[in-house]
């Protein structure tokens, strides 16, 4: 039998989510179709630049590009909206309760359904141009990829959401380390062609492993050292606890002090 009180907390996400979806593109003369036009455009333009200039050698370079591009793009822009959940939903929480955890994974929420529409274009490339075609066990790591990823955007939110509304600059200091860290990240190059003792300092970046071992797995169609995901695992588990706790303790005035 459902709990009346979980089906309460699932609508309510649904119903928030929507709202950001809607008020996101409204006004808009495209839309929801700037879910794929955005990700879609900064692809062929990397892909011009780079598959004819510097990586002519790669094999399956733009279809590398894109997968990194739809991974990135997700963790980038579900990390800047949780970030600045509470803060843009001030109005409403000024006047209703709401669990704190429960707005900061509702403005997430649309974030994953535009990550889910680029899926949809990348397979169809996989697929139809390239005929690459994933075994059941390299999709079911790549689902867990996904979640690795979204968990991750979580942490990041739960643990910033409440320290923007004291610190209003977080947003742009965020927005010039997304930069930094896209940069640092293999999107754009293969890490084949970074030295071995720069390498290692990437992988410190969490996202350098998953779109590394998320390419392995749909693209090459191979698995990743499995010993690497379970670390990461083990890591993140204790922190996005953590991170909840954090929300929680810091969330008991935050209103005020908006």
């Amino acid at each position: 039998m459902l709990n009346p009180n979980k089906i309460h907390i699932r609508e309510t996400i649904w119903m928030l989510a929507k709202t950001d979806l809607k008020m996101r593109y409204q006004g808009s003369w495209l839309g929801v179709i700037w879910v794929f036009l955005k990700p879609f455009c900064l692809f062929l333009i990397m892909n011009f630049v780079f598959s004819h200039l510097f990586f002519k050698s790669v094999p399956n370079y733009s279809i590398r590009l894109l997968l990194g591009i739809v991974l990135w793009s997700f963790f980038a822009e579900a990390s800047m909206v949780g970030m600045m959940s509470i803060l843009a939903k001030g109005h409403i929480l000024k006047k209703v309760f709401l669990p704190k955890w429960i707005v900061v994974i509702s403005s997430t929420i649309h974030s994953a359904m535009a990550f889910l529409f680029n899926l949809i274009i990348f397979f169809l490339f996989l697929f139809l141009y390239y005929h690459i075609f994933p075994g059941p066990l390299q999709l079911l790591l790549f689902v867990v990829y996904i979640i690795l990823i979204y968990g991750i955007s979580l942490f990041f939110s739960f643990m910033t959401a409440t320290i923007i509304v004291r610190f209003r600059d977080l947003n742009q200091i965020w927005e010039v380390l997304l930069q930094v860290l896209f940069y640092a990240s293999p999107i754009i190059y293969p890490i084949t062609t970074v030295p071995d003792s720069i390498r290692s300092v990437l992988y410190l970046n969490p996202m350098t492993l998953l779109i590394e071992h998320a390419r392995i797995a749909l693209i090459d169609n191979n698995v990743a050292r499995i010993d690497h995901l379970f670390i990461l695992i083990g890591i993140f588990i204790p922190l996005m606890l953590g991170s909840i706790w954090f929300l929680r303790k810091t969330s008991i005035n935050v209103i005020e002090q908006m």
